[in-house]
């Protein structure tokens, strides 16, 4: 059965569909954005919402607003305190709400699962969410890490979920698989043996204190020597000295100069003063606390570059068992000597590694180049990937990855089938991943939460002046014993997500393994134009998958880094914006090909898109003419943490645009003059409705040029009084002008009364 109109291009309920996004965009405790990172993942409540009523036909008569509220219900919260409908993320595989829509899908589709491809499908939202409503469902990407992700949440969870093994055999202090009844239970007991393993060999390195108190982390300042001939002090370079700001309790750590030494102290509230919290470097500058001399952050580069610079461990972090909330306390002679036995013993361990692996435990593959899209690192110094960990971080990481390589060899001979064991230990790899990102030299420590925050909170690689070192057996924040608790219940989302998995494959979106008019849907997330540089960044997880898993996934793993040459994102160039804008738009149009070949003649494809620039707009809606698409309904979600709508006194709505489109079969022409007043009045209808939501002016815009873009996808070609034809940026520029006088009239009208 065909759907020659679907609900999602006849309405939706983005605003309240917008409020749950907004939520979930805070939710941590079973979300699967836990099980690893990834940049820039849609929200699952919203994919779910906008594959639904993508699937089924848009209803004849008045129950248009039934629909709606089924996926969304506005502001009203059920007895649990939640918002009852489709959108809702933590809908149960079971829920009502799941079940009725599966019915309808399949009854829409003549009692056939319909076909879903994802070919760019990275975190893996839309296929996860087509899993639940019970499509057969296809993701590929070219990412391998991107692809591990996927077979984590949309392959072996399906597989094994339920699994029953019935091997008996308990080898070498492997953990009793006699009991084991699914594969949440066996990547519990797995990790639990990883740990301890880890915990056996490093737990000497963190101390705790004579009290019992553990340390949480430790925080460090890098530091440079005062260029003043009669002073020559080691400035300890922090961005701020707050240790924390979190309700009434304050503490900080005072920067105390002694002469020619630079010494400190912790205070709490009732010592501070107005100088209190301030750092010694901003932007790269740096001014000496003993002598006032500033130094500029050109020099501050050359002495990271030319290796002089160096590092403070400046406090400790702790939790103790039996007390609640964090205490400070300054860093001692212990800590600095137990850290120097942890350098030497990373020494002799990356030795011995790199004999019996073949190569160096440490990741000594390259950083991107100086001047890549989101890395400011390199000018500092650091030129490897392991560069960006401490000594005690190295030998950290160096034996969970040793204990995860070992974990495989274990399971073989506890009994389990290749296969399973090889699913099994690629969690393993992917939890090893989670301790990289928390202990590295970019992880920071936030006051206002006291808690670790790990390197990617940005999508990318800045400098970070002061870093927090996690201790990975505290059980508290940062540690792999507190995030094990959340990817249990991450992976226990995607193991009731479906019975049957997803096909995950690696392949490059311009050239899909699949024949022509395969698919009923197609619905992707594609790069942000030059929003996010996702192959440099993954690059950080990949060169450590390579060597706890990449001996079992070598299809994955055997290149140097992760592959770049056909990624579709607009790296700044020496040629210019122009070039840069042809690049991304050339990449996207083959990509689309493929996908309008892959796509049956009544099938619709979904395209995700969010950017501030016209440049990038001009991009992908060229490209999706040119492959031979027309934007049938566009509806404007919001993406956005909760936490910024409130900074910013925002209802809902935000900056990711829902393109449905269709492959284009329209013959007729437009005149440009008919179809600027036909934008001016489309425009104008959407910018009232989000205006009393109380949308932003970069929402209003991204939105508008969704509505201006199914005007467009009316005609074949539209005709220019002076000649040519498709003028995509005259378009824009005329969203961007009736945005701005259409706000201008609104706020005007409000403010006289009118």
């Amino acid at each position: 059965m065909s759907i020659s109109r679907s609900l999602l291009e006849t309405t939706f309920p983005f605003e309240a569909v917008s409020e749950l996004s907004a939520r979930e965009k805070n939710a941590r405790y079973g979300h699967v954005s836990t099980l690893h990172v990834w940049w820039a993942r849609r929200p699952l409540g919203v994919s779910r919402a906008v594959l639904f009523a993508a699937l089924i036909p848009a209803p004849a008569g008045d129950t248009t607003g039934d629909l709606c509220s089924f996926i969304a219900r506005s502001g009203r919260r059920d007895d649990a305190g939640t918002y009852p409908g489709l959108a809702e993320w933590r809908v149960s595989a079971t829920d009502s709400h799941i079940e009725k829509a599966k019915d309808d899908i399949l009854r829409a589709h003549g009692a056939r699962r319909p076909r879903v491809l994802d070919p760019l499908a990275g975190g893996g939202s839309f296929p996860l969410e087509a899993l639940r409503l019970g499509c057969d469902t296809y993701a590929s990407d070219l990412n391998p890490v991107a692809v591990l992700m996927e077979k984590a949440t949309l392959e072996y969870p399906q597989k094994y979920g339920s699994r029953i093994l019935a091997s008996s055999a308990v080898m070498g202090g492997s953990p009793d698989v006699r009991a084991t009844d699914s594969l949440l239970d066996d990547v519990r007991r797995w990790t639990e043996w990883m740990i301890a393993g880890a915990q056996k060999e490093l737990g000497r390195f963190y101390p705790e204190d004579p009290d019992g108190s553990i340390p949480v982390g430790y925080l460090w300042a890098r530091t440079v020597r005062c260029p003043n001939p009669s002073c020559r002090a080691e400035i300890p370079l922090l961005r701020q000295t707050w240790l924390a700001r979190k309700g009434p309790k304050l503490v900080a750590l005072r920067i105390i100069p002694l002469g020619r030494q630079v010494n400190a102290e912790i205070i709490e509230a009732k010592d501070l003063s107005p100088e209190d919290g301030r750092g010694t470097v901003s932007k790269a500058n740096v001014v000496c606390p003993c002598c006032g001399t500033r130094i500029p952050g050109n020099r501050v580069r050359m002495e990271f570059q030319d290796g002089m610079a160096g590092q403070r461990l400046m406090a400790v972090i702790l939790h103790h068992p039996d007390r609640v909330g964090k205490r400070y306390r300054l860093a001692d002679e212990r800590d600095v000597r137990v850290f120097g036995e942890a350098e030497r013993e990373a020494k002799e361990k990356r030795r011995l590694l790199r004999e019996r692996w073949g190569i160096d435990p440490v990741p000594d593959e390259l950083l991107p180049p100086v001047g890549t899209l989101g890395f400011r690192v390199q000018r500092y110094g650091m030129r490897t990937w392991g560069d960006l960990f401490n000594s005690r971080q190295k030998l950290a990481l160096v034996t969970f990855a040793e204990k995860a390589r070992a974990a495989y060899g274990e399971m073989l001979s506890a009994g389990l089938d290749a296969s399973y064991a090889t699913a099994l230990a690629t969690y393993l790899g992917l939890e090893v991943d989670m301790v990289a990102a928390f202990s590295n030299m970019l992880a920071r420590w936030e006051n206002t939460s006291e808690a670790i925050k790990h390197l990617f909170s940005r999508h990318a690689v800045p400098m970070v002046w002061d870093y927090v070192e996690a201790n990975p057996f505290s059980g508290s924040s940062g540690s792999v014993k507190s995030g094990a608790r959340y990817y249990y219940e991450a992976l226990r989302y995607c193991c009731e997500s479906s019975p049957v998995p997803a096909s995950v494959s690696q392949a490059s979106c311009s050239s899909l393994p699949y024949p022509d008019g395969f698919f009923d849907l197609v619905a992707t997330d594609p790069p942000y134009y030059d929003n996010v540089p996702y192959s440099h960044l993954s690059d950080f997880f990949y060169v450590w998958l390579k060597r706890t898993v990449g001996n079992l996934h070598p299809e994955l793993f055997e290149a140097y880094l992760s592959p770049k040459s056909e990624e579709i994102v607009a790296y700044p160039s020496a040629l210019g914006r122009a070039d840069d804008r042809r690049s991304f738009q050339s990449r996207m149009e083959l990509a689309l090909r493929e996908m309008c070949r892959v796509l049956k003649a009544d099938g619709q494809v979904i395209v995700v898109f969010a950017h501030k620039g016209l440049d990038a707009w001009e991009a992908i809606i060229a490209a999706l003419a040119a492959a031979g698409f027309r934007v049938t309904a566009s509806w404007p979600v919001q993406t956005e943490m909760k936490s910024r709508l409130r900074a910013r006194k925002s209802a809902v709505l935000g900056s990711s645009v829902y393109m449905v489109c269709r492959k284009a079969t329209v013959e007729r022409t437009g005149f440009w003059p008919d179809v600027a007043t036909s934008i001016r009045h489309r425009v104008r209808e959407r910018i009232d409705r989000l205006l009393d939501r109380g949308a932003s002016d970069d929402d209003l815009l991204i939105a508008s040029i969704g509505v201006a873009a199914e005007e467009f996808g009316r005609y074949k070609r539209i005709a220019m009084p002076t000649g040519g034809e498709r003028p995509i940026r005259q378009m824009l520029t005329l969203v961007s002008e009736s945005v701005a006088e259409h706000t201008s009239r609104r706020g005007q009208s409000g403010l006289t009364g009118q």
